[in-house]
């Protein structure tokens, strides 16, 4: 019986310092998932970002690869000596589906809507959850951007840089873009609009090069003397 009551239990100060270390263990434990999520969530949207990019980028191409077969269905048609009027309709003004306003189509128009200007910037609001790269529709203006996004949109900005290079003799001009494509978050968009395409102040970024070179097609289609023709895949 001594010896039982010579035995002590904890002291108050010994449970605060065993809840202490308790509490700051899983504090550690709760930081811990919430970074592990949040860098799941930043992968996860990362990829979706890189997915939008491709899909558009490849519409461009695509687009660019169009124009040329078309405006190439017309030569090959007047080369054979074979009325061309139905194959122009890509670029017919009175046909309310064409490509372009004027015939021949330039392929790279289909990149940028002026492709002599040195840089141009647009960007394009896109819902990850229901994306077609068809519908896709790039303005120049960064407020419109702005207001039609909400929490869950990405913001693709898109800037087409132009450098033409006069070739010499018989060769011909060459025209290069330079295409940037770059998602990023509302709020991203919100801090740096079109000024920083840069991996920190955006979720995803890719280059792609357009380059075309003009041929003098007027031999069999007056007026065709200089036809962009793309350097395309």
């Amino acid at each position: 019986m001594s010896l039982l009551r010579n035995q002590r239990g904890f002291t108050f100060t010994e449970i605060i310092i065993a809840i202490s270390i308790m509490a700051l263990g899983f504090l550690a434990m709760a930081q811990m998932q919430y970074l592990s999520l949040r860098q799941k969530q930043r992968a996860e949207q990362g990829t979706v970002a890189t997915n939008v990019i491709q899909f558009i980028a490849d519409r461009d191409m695509e687009e660019v690869k169009r124009a040329h077969l078309l405006n190439s269905i017309a030569f090959v048609e007047a080369q054979a000596g074979r009325p061309i009027e139905s194959h122009l309709q890509h670029c017919m003004s009175g046909n309310p589906d064409r490509m372009c306003d004027m015939c021949p189509c330039d392929p790279l128009a289909e990149v940028t809507p002026d492709p002599a200007a040195p840089t141009i910037t647009s960007c394009a609001v896109v819902d990850p959850y229901s994306f077609d790269p068809g519908k896709v529709s790039f303005s120049r203006e960064a407020p419109i951007c702005t207001a039609a996004a909400d929490s869950e949109s990405m913001i693709v900005v898109k800037r087409v840089d132009s450098e033409t290079v006069e070739g010499t003799g018989a060769e011909p001009d060459i025209t290069t873009l330079t295409v940037t494509y770059a998602v990023k978050t509302k709020n991203q968009f919100a801090d740096t609009g079109f000024q920083d395409l840069t991996i920190r102040d955006t979720i995803a970024i890719q280059n792609l090069v357009f380059s075309a070179h003009g041929e003098d097609w007027s031999q069999f289609i007056p007026a065709w003397n200089n036809v962009n023709v793309p350097h395309v895949p």
